[in-house]
C-alpha cells in the first residue's frame, strides 16, 4: 500500500513538476502542506479504484471508467479546472474549446492524464514490483470508510481553498454525479472487455516503448495545433479522441495478456520519459532533489527489468518464481 502511495501522487505531481520538489528547499512547510493535500486526494483515489477492480474482478475497460471517475472528482469537483475558463493550468484551452460552461478540449486531455498517470500506471507498477499483491484486497470495510472520509474531506478542502476560481456548487455536484455514473458503468461492464487481443505479446519491448513515448506528445500537440490553426475546437476534440483511441488500440494489440512484463515495463517507461524530462527542466531551481527523484525512478525501472528480463528468453510465466 505504501508503494502505491509513492507512485501517486509521485508520478502525476512530483515527477511531472506539477507540484514542485523545489519547494522543499524554498519553503519546507509549504511543501509538506501540499504533499498532505496531494496524498489525501490521490492516495484514496487510487486505493478505491484498485479495491473496486479487485472486488468486482474487473480489468481494462473498468479501469478506464474508474480512472475517468477519479478525474471528474479531482478536476471537476475539487479544482474545477474542467469548468473554469480562467484556471491558470488550463491556459488557452479555457477559451479555445470552452462551451456551455465546460472546457471540453482541456477535459479530454486531463481525463487521459488521470487515467494513465494517477491511476493506471501506479496500479500496473505495483503489480509488477510486488506481484504477490495482485488480486489482494487492501481495504477492510472499516478502512474503506476511513479512506472515503479522507477522500471526501480532501476534495471539500481543496474546493474551498484552491486558487482556481470557484464555478459554483451545481457544476461541482454535476461532476460528482458523472463520477458516480461512471463507477456504476464500470461495475456492469464485462470483465474482459477491451483486454489485449492476443494471449502472448505481438510486439517487442522497444516497440512498446515507442508506443508509450507517443502518448504525452499526442496529449500536447493535438490541442496545440488546434489553438494555432483555424481548425474549430469540435474537430480538434474529435481528433484528440481519435488519436488517443488509435494509440490505445495499438497498445491493446501489442502487449498480450500473459508473459508480457517486459512489454509493460517498457510501455510505462516510454510514457514516463517525456514526463520526467519536463519535470526536470521545470524544476531546475532545486536540481539535486529533482535529480534524486529521477534517479530513484530510474533505479526502480532497472530493478524491474532485471527481475523480468528472463521472460524474453524463456517465454515463461509472467509472475516470477516464488511470487505465488
Amino acid at each position: 500500500m505504501l508503494l502505491l502511495l509513492c507512485f501517486t501522487p509521485g508520478i502525476p505531481e512530483y515527477l511531472s513538476g506539477s507540484s514542485s520538489l523545489a519547494l522543499l528547499g524554498r519553503s519546507p512547510l509549504g511543501f509538506f502542506l501540499f504533499l498532505g493535500l496531494n496524498l489525501g486526494l490521490y492516495g484514496p483515489g487510487v486505493l478505491l479504484v484498485r479495491e473496486a477492480l479487485v472486488r468486482w474482478d474487473k480489468r481494462w475497460a473498468a479501469l478506464l471508467c474508474l480512472g475517468s471517475a477519479y478525474a471528474f472528482l479531482e478536476e471537476g469537483t475539487a479544482l474545477s479546472t474542467m469548468f473554469d475558463p480562467k484556471a491558470s493550468v488550463v491556459g488557452g484551452l479555457g477559451q479555445y474549446g470552452h462551451a456551455l460552461g465546460v472546457n471540453w478540449v482541456w477535459m479530454i486531455g486531463v481525463l487521459q492524464v488521470h487515467i494513465v498517470l494517477s491511476i493506471g500506471l501506479p496500479i500496473l507498477l505495483l503489480g509488477l514490483a510486488l506481484p504477490e499483491t495482485r488480486g489482494q484486497r487492501f481495504l477492510t470495510p472499516t478502512r474503506t470508510a476511513v479512506v472515503v472520509a479522507i477522500f471526501a474531506g480532501d476534495i471539500a478542502t481543496l474546493a474551498l481553498i484552491t486558487h482556481y476560481y470557484p464555478v459554483g456548487l451545481p457544476w461541482q455536484l454535476a461532476a460528482v454525479g458523472v463520477a458516480a455514473a461512471l463507477a456504476a458503468v464500470a461495475y456492469g461492464l464485462p470483465r474482459n472487455l477491451l483486454d489485449p487481443t492476443s494471449e502472448r505479446p505481438r510486439w517487442g519491448r522497444w516497440s512498446c516503448y515507442v508506443l508509450g513515448l507517443l502518448w504525452f506528445p499526442n496529449l500536447l500537440l493535438v490541442p496545440g495545433i488546434g489553438e494555432l490553426t483555424p481548425l474549430g475546437a469540435p474537430l480538434v476534440g474529435a481528433l484528440e479522441i481519435a488519436s488517443s483511441a488509435l494509440l490505445f488500440l495499438a497498445v491493446r494489440h501489442a502487449v498480450g495478456r500473459t508473459a508480457n512484463a517486459p512489454q509493460l515495463i517498457f510501455l510505462a517507461l516510454g510514457v514516463l520519459t517525456p514526463i520526467v524530462l519536463v519535470g526536470f527542466f521545470s524544476q531546475l531551481g532545486f536540481p539535486f532533489v529533482v535529480f534524486g527523484a529521477d534517479v530513484l525512478a530510474g533505479l526502480f525501472f532497472y530493478s524491474l527489468w532485471r527481475r523480468y528480463r528472463p521472460l524474453e528468453a524463456t517465454n515463461g510465466p509472467v509472475v516470477p518464481a516464488g511470487a505465488t
